[in-house]
Formats: C-alpha cells, structure tokens, sequence
C-alpha cells in the first residue's frame, strides 16, 4: 500500500500534477503512520525524499527524521548507510532553508561520512547539498569545491544528464553570487537549461529555476532587457507549476524588482519588492534572515 502510493505521488510530482502528489503522498503519510516499519525505514526515506519534491518542507524533515532514528539503530554497512545518508541530506537540505546553518551542516558532514566511494550519484547529491550551504554561508572557495568534485564525478562514471544540471546550474548561481558574471557562469547556465528541457520539456521547475539563475548572470552583464526576458519566463512557469504564492515566485519578483530599479521604474519596483516580503513572509515566517532583509528594504524605499 505505501509503496504504491510513493509511485504514484513520485509519478504526479514528475508531471507536475502538485495537488495530486500532494494526495498520494498524504495517503502514504497515513500507512506510515498506522504501519509498524521496523526494518523498512527505506520507505519513510523515500517519503521524505516525496514531500521534498514537493516543497513541503516540514513533511519532508519529519520523515527524513524518523528514518533517522530508525535507521542509526540499525547496524553500519551498505543497507543502512546509503539510505540513512539520504535521510540526512534531506534534513540538511530543509534546516538550511529554515536558516538553520549549523545543524544543517552537522547533518551533511554525517551523511558526506556514510557514503561509500564507490556511490557516485549518492556522493556528487550531499557534495551538491554542501556547496548550497557553503555558498548561503559566504564561503564561496568551499562551495567551488563541492560543485566541481559533484560535477566532476558524474561527468566520470557516466550519471544521468539531469544530476549534472544540477551542478552546472549550481556553478553558474556561484558565479553569480561572487559577482563573477562572465561567460563561465552564462555557459554553465544555458547548458543546464538545453539538458534539462531536452529531458523534462520546456515547462517544467527545474527548467525554470534554470532561466532563473541565467536571469541573474545576464543582470550582472548589464544585459537588461534579456534579463528580464528570462525572469518572466520563469516566474510564469513557477506560477503555472508551483502556485503564484510560492518561494520562487518570490524570489523571480525580487529580481525582477531590481531590474525595475535598474532601469528607471521605482513605482514598478516597490510593487514587486512588497509583494515578495508577502510571500516570503508567509512562506518562511517572520524572524527568517531572508525576510527580516527584505523586509527593512522594503521599509527604507517606504522611508
């Protein structure tokens, strides 16, 4: 019944169908937590891993959790490290979005500790969850290393192409995030955008998330009006796919509020800059860093 219900939910949230994987997820939520899974923690990590793919975070960290607990009990080898890196990538992942920086990179550093050399996919996924935390962190030589030791593994052992979107989407958002906005981040950028709509179409998240970050790589150029080409297309498949209260709606409007900036439409920018803090807020909650800086930007453009 639990296993049933995953496919079906990892099958919806690969198609975009959200409510609906939101709807088998629940279900398997409910087996879980009616089922006596001594032995079977794998299964709350692929639940985890489930709610994860589906932004909800607070899901995903409770069963991350509890497949943690399970799982440390179990002896050490193959059977057990695996997933239960796996479960600590997840909670890393989620502690870090709740700014949570220290206990994040605890859970990471634990699950870097349990995976076998051998794992490439599973070893190139915590070096990429790593260097997230490294780059939100400000130590951006750390987080240059994570990317390239992730890309640099899948690019030998053959993974799939979409793995390695991931990282080359993370080099260009490093690029970025240094203010090194030249051509190694722009390529990187749109080499992520021609995997991944080749392998998921032109429509999906991750496609997005991609325009994006190129969105951010050509602002840094002084390429404006290409820039906004880029946020547009993103925040409008973010709002088609995720709901237009979603984090990445927020994030798109931030950008886009800047480039408002840039080029003479402060009215424009104030617009998008107070409806982010709306979303932001409401996602993220009130004392998040990311929205108590927002928020006093907000306030000063009102000053």
């Amino acid at each position: 019944m639990i296993r049933r219900c995953l496919v079906r939910g990892v099958y919806c949230r690969r198609r975009g169908w959200y409510a609906e994987g939101e709807r088998w997820a629940r279900r398997a939520t409910e087996a879980v937590d009616s089922t006596d899974l001594a032995g079977h923690a794998t299964l709350l990590v692929d639940l985890a891993s489930l709610w994860h793919g589906l932004t909800r975070h607070t899901e995903a960290h409770e069963c991350a959790r509890r497949a943690v607990e399970s799982l440390a009990a179990a002896p050490p080898g193959p059977g057990r490290d695996g997933p239960l890196a796996d479960a600590l990538i997840r909670m890393g992942d989620v502690e870090r979005r709740w700014a949570r920086y220290a206990t994040a990179e605890e859970h990471l550093r634990q699950a870097f500790e349990l995976v076998d050399g051998a794992d490439h996919e599973r070893g190139a996924a915590v070096r990429l969850a790593l260097g997230v935390l490294c780059k939100e962190t400000g130590r951006y030589g750390e987080a240059e290393e994570c990317y390239r030791g992730a890309l640099s593994r899948l690019e030998r052992h053959g993974a799939d192409d979409l793995a390695r979107a991931d990282a080359l989407h993370n080099l260009a958002g490093l690029a970025h995030a240094r203010g090194d906005d030249g051509p190694a981040g722009e390529r990187h950028a749109r080499a992520a955008i021609e995997i991944r709509q080749g392998a998921l179409g032109p429509r999906h998240e991750h496609v997005a998330a991609d325009l994006a970050v190129l969105g951010a790589v050509l602002t840094g150029q002084g390429r404006h009006a290409e820039a906004e080409e880029a946020f547009h297309r993103a925040v409008g498949i973010f709002r088609e796919r995720l709901g237009a209260d979603h984090y990445e709606v927020a994030v798109c409007q931030v950008n886009l509020a800047h480039l408002d900036d840039l080029q003479g439409r402060p009215e424009d920018a104030g617009r998008r800059y107070r409806e982010a803090l709306r979303v932001k807020r409401r996602v993220l909650g009130p004392g998040h860093p990311e929205v108590e800086r927002l928020s006093a930007s907000v306030r000063t453009r009102s000053g």
